[in-house]
């Protein structure tokens, strides 16, 4: 055999070895909520007992949305068979300036668990296919004037001000940014005092829920015995809903929550679960939830995605009727419902509580 046949054969042989190799570790396709669901699982099982309750809830919160960050960032990466890099301080910046729907003390919060965070997301990353995580050494002043920034942002945010046009023609952002700092001998502190005067009465602005301008509530009144009725039906198919799903899983914080939609939409609306639609549980979340259901630091974070869970267990049980129309009418209920929760809890902290927390 010629010299120049036999180096082709022996290259073929290494390209077709080196396309076996490459087969077998190609990655199954992409299902976000797995990769997600498996680094909130990791998160939970090594820090919930690291924190206070308060913080470890607001670091879900802020992981979920570093999570969804990185992969919209690297979306190609992520559903090809690429390794992706990830520059953690970039997303993360990235994943606070779009968590304008958050309670002001929520940035406050935050600054205690983001070095940690980090180290997480950098460990957790050597051993994933998906993604490689790198950061730079942890400043924490540089990421209290991070904070203190998106506080200032959003400040004028919820007033309707545009605010890329006032990075432009103005430094009303960085003065107030400013205003928001104590300095002290070691590291840059909060001015808690300036901070919660600054944002006195004023609330985050969240994306409304999507209702129909033919929406109507029902003129007819639910008897006394139609009201007690529901609410027994309430409790009968929710313990058989928590029963029916993983132990562990359905916390009594859910079970609250899902009750409230019982009693609530009946006293409000005049109607029982088999009327229930897209509008009423859109309309519902947004104007009266907070009346029937008061959260708890406790099992908070993705909480709202009970809610369709719930209704296709209802489903099953031949209870509502139309589920496919319901669930793509809600599409937003679950994320809407997650943050009036933290926010309501959030409002509730005093200076003190902060000052403990941060």
């Amino acid at each position: 055999m010629k010299q120049g046949k036999s180096a082709q054969i022996k290259k073929m042989r290494h390209v077709q070895s080196k396309q076996k190799l490459t087969a077998r570790k190609a990655m199954p396709a992409f299902n976000y909520d797995e990769f997600a669901g498996f680094l909130r699982a990791r998160y939970f099982l090594t820090h919930h007992n690291k924190y206070a309750p308060e913080t470890f809830e607001v670091a879900s919160f802020f992981l979920d949305d570093v999570i969804a960050t990185m992969v919209q960032q690297h979306f190609t990466q992520f559903t090809s068979n690429e390794r992706a890099t990830i520059n953690l301080n970039e997303t993360m910046q990235a994943a606070l300036v779009n968590s304008d729907d958050r309670d002001w003390r929520y940035f406050v919060l935050l600054v205690p668990v983001l070095f940690d965070m980090q180290q997480f997301l950098v460990k957790e990353s050597q051993v994933n296919d998906r993604f490689v995580a790198q950061t730079t050494n942890f400043d924490v002043n540089f990421w209290r004037m991070i904070m203190r920034t998106v506080m200032a942002i959003n400040f004028f945010k919820w007033q309707g001000k545009d605010v890329s046009e006032m990075m432009k023609t103005s430094n009303a952002i960085d003065t107030l940014q400013f205003k928001f700092l104590s300095e002290n001998d070691d590291d840059d502190d909060f001015n808690m005092a300036v901070i919660a005067e600054t944002f006195r009465g004023l609330e985050p602005k969240m994306k409304p829920l999507k209702v129909s301008e033919a929406f109507l509530k029902s003129n007819e009144t639910l008897t006394a015995e139609e009201l007690q009725a529901e609410e027994a039906y309430a409790e009968k198919r929710l313990a058989q809903f928590k029963e029916n799903s993983v132990k562990g899983v359905v916390s009594e914080n859910v079970i609250n929550l899902l009750h409230a939609f019982h009693v609530g939409i009946a006293q409000e609306y005049h109607l029982t679960h088999e009327q229930w639609d897209a509008n009423v549980l859109n309309d519902f979340v947004q104007q009266h939830l907070m009346a029937y259901w008061t959260p708890q630091w406790s099992d908070l974070d993705g909480i709202g995605g009970e809610v369709k869970s719930y209704l296709k267990f209802l489903s099953q049980k031949k209870a509502i009727t139309g589920l496919g129309k319901i669930v793509s009418g809600i599409i937003d209920l679950d994320h809407y419902i997650d943050v009036a929760a933290i926010n309501s809890l959030l409002r509730q902290l005093n200076g003190s509580d902060l000052e403990k927390l941060a």
